[in-house]
């Protein structure tokens, strides 16, 4: 009898495998056949000299609007209308708020829903202490050693130059979109976008308009080593982008002689709220990263495609290995960081006021009063006060379809200009004008046609901020190519 069992167990165990080894085989979405396209030919070098007129145009956005040089955002306009005669003779050019650009171009059928192609103009200010750490002087747009350097030519002046770059090489070639298509272009995205793209968004609601389809920035085609694993360069697609919010922490006490202390400070009493809070990080969860998985799948290694095939048994293993990476776990949760701290005024003082600012980024799912709960919670009710300051919060924007036209030819065009690459969809970490138009469009993409290397990654809004030249011949090339898929009918 005990044979018997033994036997039975063995069964149940290869079974068992079997089962395992089947889900594993059959996981993963094939991978879809795209038929090569003729792209149109570009001059990488003439881009370069375009994007290099732009950035020695210092349009540097400030929180403070008494500190920005509204005359840079001017002259920037004005180089535009130079570079492209053709998108400024043909196309309708309507400013937002004076320095953001809305072009409209008609297509024949006006009944059909537009498109709406996203950018910015606006940089973030160069750190003085980071000076004289350039290679090349911040806006001096110099172009050497195969790159274009300068402040914006990431993020995302590139983006702004290769739209413009493509809808000029169409008119040139006599094209006429089905669908009229929209290029909005902000000056204030990176203060958060509530004068430039917010406002644009505001008029095309006013007109009663919902959109066929919005490309922002967000994702790139990363080399390698972006997704653990996975090895191929991978093309990334957002298809949401976390919510925000800063939250003000307070802590007030009797001043005082030093000689004479409490047991605890109110520095100490922030001290302690602030360990907590790090220490009680809020709950992760899976769904967007599985979902990008499975758009691997195909090319996973074994393990992973074992892992994910059989989620349903190695989630809370794959769970504590990612949250060991910060990329990763930062996919996976709301995560919380600490970002400045202040309090006292001599060293044998008491201070009676102590502050510190936590900056949440949200996962979706994950609500501003979620967050708030979970604070006031793990720090106590009476320990410390919350304020949220005016313009500090917002959701996580609404989570766009992988499973429809938009997204599987957005997928299509990527492939043709790119068939390197992987393509898959995820989070955005940071905060793009693309939320602004959830109002007026549900398949709201993320993407910026560039290919980047880890150091790329690390250039943006940092110093050496370069692209390579060869980079954005292709940028033009995808966005002469996604004008004529998605301006169809």
């Amino acid at each position: 009898m005990f044979a018997n069992a033994l036997i039975v167990l063995l069964v149940l165990v290869l079974f068992f495998l079997a089962v395992l080894l089947v889900r594993t085989a059959l996981y993963g979405r094939p991978p879809q056949a795209v038929e090569p396209a003729a792209l149109a030919e570009v001059s990488g070098e003439v881009v370069a000299e375009h994007l290099a007129e732009i950035i020695r145009h210092p349009t540097v956005s400030e929180l403070d609007p008494e500190k920005i040089d509204y005359a840079a955002f001017i002259e920037l306009r004005a180089s535009l209308e130079k570079l492209y005669p053709r998108v400024h003779s043909t196309l309708r050019l309507d400013p937002v708020n004076r320095y953001s650009l809305l072009y409209t171009w008609k297509g024949k059928d006006e009944r059909l829903p537009p498109i709406l192609l996203a950018s910015h103009s606006d940089v973030v200010p160069v750190d003085p202490a980071s000076r004289g750490e350039w290679k090349y002087p911040p806006f001096e747009g110099r172009l050497a050693e195969g790159y274009l350097w300068g402040r914006g030519t990431l993020d995302n002046k590139n983006t702004l130059i290769a739209m413009l770059e493509a809808v000029e090489t169409l008119l040139k070639s006599g094209y006429q979109p089905e669908r009229t298509i929209l290029l909005a272009i902000g000056h204030d995205e990176e203060v958060g976008g509530r004068q430039g793209a917010a406002q644009i968004a505001g008029r095309i609601q006013a007109y009663n308009t919902r959109l066929a389809a919005v490309l922002d920035e967000g994702g790139a085609v990363f080399s390698s080593g972006i997704v653990p694993g996975v090895k191929l360069p991978l093309a990334l697609v957002g298809i949401t982008e976390k919510g925000y919010l800063t939250l003000h922490l307070e802590a007030e006490g009797q001043g005082g002689h030093a000689a004479y202390p409490p047991r605890h400070t109110v520095i100490g009493v922030l001290a302690m709220a602030i360990a907590a809070l790090e220490d009680a990080p809020m709950r992760a969860r899976t769904a967007l990263i599985e979902l990008m998985f499975e758009h691997l799948g195909a090319f996973l290694p074994f393990g992973l495609r074992l892992v994910f095939a059989n989620f349903w048994l190695f989630r809370p293993l794959f769970r504590r290995a990612m949250l060991t990476n910060p990329r990763m776990a930062a996919m996976m949760r709301t995560t919380t960081a600490v970002t400045m701290i202040s309090g006292g005024i001599k060293d044998n003082v008491l201070p009676a006021h102590a502050s510190a600012v936590v900056n949440f980024r949200l996962l979706p799912g994950d609500h501003i009063a979620d967050v708030v709960q979970h604070v006031r919670k793990v720090v106590g009710e009476d320990t410390v006060q919350l304020h949220i300051p005016e313009g500090a919060a917002w959701e996580s924007p609404p989570v766009s379809p992988v499973d429809g036209a938009a997204f599987r030819s957005l997928s299509q065009v990527i492939q043709q200009v790119f068939p390197e690459a992987l393509v898959a969809p995820y989070l955005v970490m940071g905060a793009t004008d693309a939320r602004h138009y959830a109002g007026v469009c549900d398949h709201i993409y993320r993407f910026s046609p560039m290919i980047l290397d880890e150091e790329g990654v690390t250039s943006i809004h940092n110093k050496n901020e370069r692209i390579p030249i060869d980079v954005l011949a292709r940028m033009v090339q995808f966005y002469v190519q996604l004008i004529q898929v998605w301006g169809a009918a």
